[in-house]
């Protein structure tokens, strides 16, 4: 995992120690590599059909690391699942070797609750040369590892595609060639990857540079997000020369301008020149501003880089993460029952949670957890056509390291419309109707009782005695005696 610089490429080799990494340079690497490549301008396509966008992975909060295979023998799963991490990306070379040791750390790591992914050098190779992005070959020898990957590793829980781009030189062959191609890619990854495991989470690490990120490198991160469970942006702010605030902000962006989930990658040191495990205050407060600006979690570079102390599980509070009534939702009925569900298991806090009406009004409530869903019950039923908003005051729940929650709220409006009916038997006006006839109405949406105030008169104005029923959307009217 390394850095580029606008059109300036750098790479760092797997032969790295644990504790060092190497002075990364223009030098590091070749041009890229276009022999026995046909260039043009139209769009490049593949084999593969163009998938729909995944469903949501159920990722919850990511701590991940990017960790260098040769790192096996050093690396504690024990340690790292108590310190919280949730992912390793364990970087595997493509040859038998790298599949191989892939293979041992997914043996490691079993039983441990962490995901381990395979991090795929895309279109860089393992010397550390450029391969252009459109090289069919190059290409479909990735699939190919990648099948293997799958078919060899049936306990792998990820793909994790890296250097998915071009050296920073994407402009020369037309931004819109060079988009087009890196996402066809990625979407041909996406259709092996679910043809051969859908359970295996597919993600890639992309450049951090907004909206040059197409002219440099082909990475549009919109037209990536629906082949992706999760995107991982490597917001380095040492490569960078920024501070934590570019951290927040390029993340905000980032999330702003895709659609899947985003998992800020950080550098854990001072530079690639100065190679100084940062402390751990400037670290947490990197991942908290990626946290606070949309980031569902955190990747790590890189294990051996970081300091011993980082605990990932004192940076994550509970979150909403759905609800129903949804946010600013219309015609919910008087009954409803609020749920939240959160990122992770919740328990109670200072419990200040509320839930008004238009008027500021507290309406009285019964609130229970179980897991991570926290159930909101009126006591009594609201009012039709009422706008009503859940508050969750800051602290109210806790997770179980007793990391409080943020202030959060989440406003609906009653039901503002009458049941109409749309059908009934006998018919309007009918006429030879059976003595014995029940009575039936069907209405537009389900009805429940009201006053119930309903009645059966004869030409009269006689009242005739019935059994009334309701089953979904339609009221019965059994009369009690023949007609």
């Amino acid at each position: 995992m390394a850095m580029i610089f606008s059109a300036n490429a750098v790479f760092a080799t797997d032969n790295l120690t644990d504790n060092i990494t190497e002075d990364l340079n223009q030098s590091n690497i070749t041009s890229e590599n276009e022999t026995n490549v046909t260039e043009n301008n139209t769009l490049v396509t593949n084999t593969y059909p163009v998938s729909s966008a995944p469903e949501s992975s159920g990722l919850g909060d990511v701590a991940a690391l990017w960790v260098w295979s040769t790192s096996y023998d050093s690396i504690d799963p024990a340690a790292l699942k108590n310190a919280g991490y949730t992912d390793i990306f364990v970087y595997t070379k493509q040859t038998t070797d790298g599949i191989s040791k892939l293979n041992q750390f997914i043996n490691k790591f079993s039983g441990s609750g962490i995901r381990v992914h395979a991090w795929i050098s895309c279109f860089v190779d393992i010397y550390g040369n450029w391969i252009v992005a459109h090289d069919t070959t190059r290409q479909q020898s990735v699939r190919v590892f990648i099948y293997n990957i799958i078919n060899t590793c049936p306990e792998v829980d990820g793909i994790h595609l890296d250097y998915v781009r071009y050296g920073g030189t994407a402009y020369k062959y037309g931004v819109t060639f060079s988009t087009n191609t890196i996402t066809n890619f990625v979407s041909s990854v996406n259709n092996l990857v679910n043809a051969e495991n859908p359970s295996i989470l597919l993600s890639a690490a992309v450049m951090p540079e907004r909206d040059l990120n197409d002219d440099y490198y082909g990475q549009n991160y919109a037209a990536l997000s629906p082949y992706l469970d999760f995107m991982t942006p490597m917001i380095y702010k040492g490569s960078y020369n920024q501070n934590t605030a570019w951290i927040g902000s390029t993340t905000k962006w980032i999330v702003e301008h895709s659609s899947t989930v985003i998992v800020s990658g950080l550098q854990t040191y001072r530079s690639d020149s100065n190679p100084t495990p940062l402390p751990l205050s400037e670290m947490e407060g990197d991942a908290k501003i990626a946290l606070a600006n949309g980031s569902q979690g955190f990747a790590m570079f890189r294990y051996g880089l970081i300091v011993s102390n980082f605990a990932p599980k004192k940076l994550f509070v509970p979150t909403p993460a759905a609800g129903s009534p949804a946010r600013n939702a219309v015609n919910v009925p008087v009954d409803t029952i609020i749920t939240t569900t959160f990122t992770e298991p919740i328990f109670e806090g200072n419990m200040n949670i509320e839930l008004k009406n238009s008027a500021g009004a507290i309406i009285p409530i019964t609130i229970s957890i179980d897991g991570n869903v926290l159930t909101i019950t009126p006591e009594n039923p609201l009012v039709r056509a009422t706008k009503y908003t859940l508050i969750l005051h800051t602290g109210c729940l806790v997770d179980s390291d007793l990391n409080p929650t943020a202030y959060y709220s989440r406003s609906f409006t009653t039901d503002s419309t009458a049941p109409t009916p749309t059908a009934g038997n006998p018919a309007r006006n009918a006429v030879n109707i059976p003595i014995d006839t029940t009575i039936t109405t069907t209405f537009n949406e389900p009805i429940k009782e009201g006053n119930m105030n309903i009645q059966l008169q004869s030409s009269t104005g006689t009242i005739i005695p019935t059994t009334n029923t309701i089953n979904g959307n339609t009221l019965t009217i059994t009369p009690n005696t023949l007609l």
